[in-house]
């Protein structure tokens, strides 16, 4: 064909010299075809799909029809030759469906509150700027959330601000990843330090250098509603974020020192702080010696104890999770609650009004049937506890320990006067963290000869437990397991040790016989230690001697002391774990 001049309209291509009809396509009618389709999309998808779906009038039906006049219409506008009849047509194919819909749905909903849908309820100015907002937010992985759940405005990737969202975001994700449940950022003049906890084991991460640290920080404070510029003071706060469609709430907490500000950020903190006694890892038969012993005398003093950052909290408020707060008047004195248990008084200690001593006395003065005291660091709220347990209250006291004889006796010495500590001692219930093997990877093999007489088991005996492994085989080869990401373990439990004292026991400890009172208690209620129940998990398979060994293994300022923990553990009676430890040795999981 030979084509010396076109002439371009809109819907008409006038040729001026062919050997042969043709019709050419105007570049402007794709353009304008576009620019009107785009509006028809969005209020479809954002406003009459939702809406549909939203009162349930048959949702998939109307996608399809819109779809189907959609189409139909695009390509009317296109195909025509003639642009004033394809135009036209177009705009009749987009108008049809959404009125017919309008019509159908007011009609449906005839008779109900729900105000009739027009066109002049159609914002097309909002449906833009929601539009903008969704482009710019399709450059972040994360999604902020304010209380009323509508998102936080993520920078554009061309805003300068994007650099420091996204520096947020990547500290965040690999915390997700990780399975973290808590971030730490240490921040200084340098820069920010940060480590996370995973199965309540601390960990490293890449430091962020210079003023970026700050401005994360400050921008992850701003989302949490907290003062980006106090920087002393203490500060808590919650944001929730979305990923991939799974709402995950953190909890920010902001602390200031003479070192610089400490950021916490903990990840689902209720979820972790709202565990039941019969899931945090205690046995059955601990579980049944708690309610027995409480319910047969609800006073005195139950003291619990753990290591720092080994769930103290999380324990003590299952402890306080097992009474009914409609039947027992609950309270609490903390020196920074870490969340609202429902029907109980949560109360914070203020140091500039009195002493804890002093503002513990007054809660007991309100006759509650149940107080949980944070600790008895403060002279004097020893023996408010022990006055108040002796007539009608009973108490849970957190005390930082290692050991049942060693929360003993620093009982003994906060009371100071042994026959009334000894005689408002209920129950110690102490714990530590263990982590647990992922049942996907983990390896089975015999013990040898000094692990099995650990367990209580007979020599000879043929018997299976497990170990860490990270590894699978896939096509023969070895890989980091996709379960545990190569870890070894996923997860963690408690480790448990319970032990009641009868009037035998508190004679023996009035006496300040702290180790005498401990050995009749365990010999009257059967109790296992806390290395004996470490034990019976490596036994059914649940953990690993090498996870029990670094667990009672001494806290790092004790590092000189380090052969103390495995030498107790290598010297645990054999007989204790073999008499508590029934079933049978799980078999390996097949693959």
């Amino acid at each position: 064909m030979n084509l010396s001049t076109a002439f371009f309209l809109p819907g008409v291509s006038v040729l001026a010299e062919s050997t042969s009809p043709a019709i050419l396509m105007s570049i402007a009618k794709p353009i304008v075809t576009f620019a009107v389709f785009v509006p028809y999309a969005v209020l479809v998808s954002t406003k009459l799909e939702k809406d549909a779906a939203y009162f349930n009038l048959k949702p998939q039906k109307w996608a399809s029809i819109f779809l189907a006049f959609g189409t139909a219409g695009v390509l009317s506008a296109l195909l025509i030759p003639t642009w004033f009849v394809g135009f036209p047509l177009m705009i009749a194919f987009f108008a049809v469906p959404c009125t017919w819909y309008m019509k159908f749905r007011n009609e449906a909903l005839k008779g109900t509150k729900t105000k009739p849908l027009t066109f002049l309820d159609i914002d097309f100015g909002k449906m833009a700027a929601d539009r903008k907002a969704k482009n710019a937010q399709a450059g972040a992985t994360l999604r902020f959330q304010k209380k009323d759940r509508s998102e936080q405005a993520a920078p554009d990737r061309k805003d300068p601000a994007f650099e420091v969202y996204a520096g947020l975001e990547a500290v965040l994700l690999a915390a997700l990843d990780a399975r973290a449940s808590r971030i730490e950022i240490a921040l200084s003049k340098q820069g920010a330090q940060i480590q996370q906890v995973v199965d309540s084991m601390r960990f490293k991460r890449d430091p962020i250098a210079g003023d970026t640290a700050t401005r994360v920080v400050d921008l992850l404070k701003g989302f949490a509603d907290l003062d980006p510029a106090e920087r002393r003071k203490f500060q808590r706060g919650t944001v929730p974020i979305v990923r991939d469609g799974t709402r995950i709430v953190l909890t920010v907490t902001s602390i200031g020192s003479m070192q610089g500000e400490s950021i916490r950020v903990d990840i689902e903190r209720d979820k972790q702080l709202s565990i039941p006694l019969a899931k945090s890892g205690m046995s059955e038969p601990q579980v049944k010696l708690i309610a027995d012993t409480l319910n047969a005398d609800p006073r005195g003093t139950v003291i619990v104890g753990a290591r720092p950052g080994q769930g103290l909290t999380t324990l003590t408020y299952a402890l306080l999770g097992r009474h009914d707060s409609l039947t027992s008047n609950i309270k609490t004195l903390e020196r920074k609650f870490e969340r609202i248990v429902e029907g109980v008084e949560h109360t914070d200690f203020d140091a500039a009004k009195s002493d804890f001593g002093t503002q513990l006395q007054s809660i007991v003065r309100r006759g509650p049937d149940v107080v949980f005291a944070a600790d008895v660091a403060d002279a004097g709220s020893a023996k408010v506890i022990c006055a108040a347990g002796a007539r009608s209250t009973l108490f849970y006291v957190g005390m930082p320990s290692d050991s049942v004889p060693d929360i003993m006796a620093a009982w003994l010495k906060a009371v100071g006067d042994p026959k009334s500590a000894a005689d408002a001692l209920r129950l110690v219930v102490t714990q530590r963290l263990v982590r647990k093997l992922c049942l996907t990877c983990r390896a089975p093999y015999a013990p040898n000869p000094a692990e099995q007489k650990m367990l209580g088991i007979a020599a000879g005996k043929p018997v299976q437990i497990y170990k860490q492994s990270g590894k699978v085989l896939i096509k023969d080869q070895p890989v980091d397991c996709p379960t545990c990401k190569g870890i070894g373990f996923l997860g963690c439990c408690a480790v448990v040790e319970v032990l009641p004292l009868d009037a035998d026991a508190r004679a023996l400890l009035a006496t300040g016989d702290v180790k005498g009172a401990y050995m009749h208690a365990r010999r009257t209620f059967k109790c296992p230690s806390l290395q004996d129940a470490a034990l019976i998990k490596v036994r059914n398979g649940e953990t690993s001697f090498d996870e029990v060994k670094r667990i009672f293994a001494p806290p790092p300022a004790a590092a000189g002391t380090a052969a103390v923990g495995a030498a107790k553990l290598a010297s645990a009676p054999a007989t204790t774990v073999a008499a508590k430890t029934t079933g049978t040795t799980p078999g390996p999981k097949k693959q």
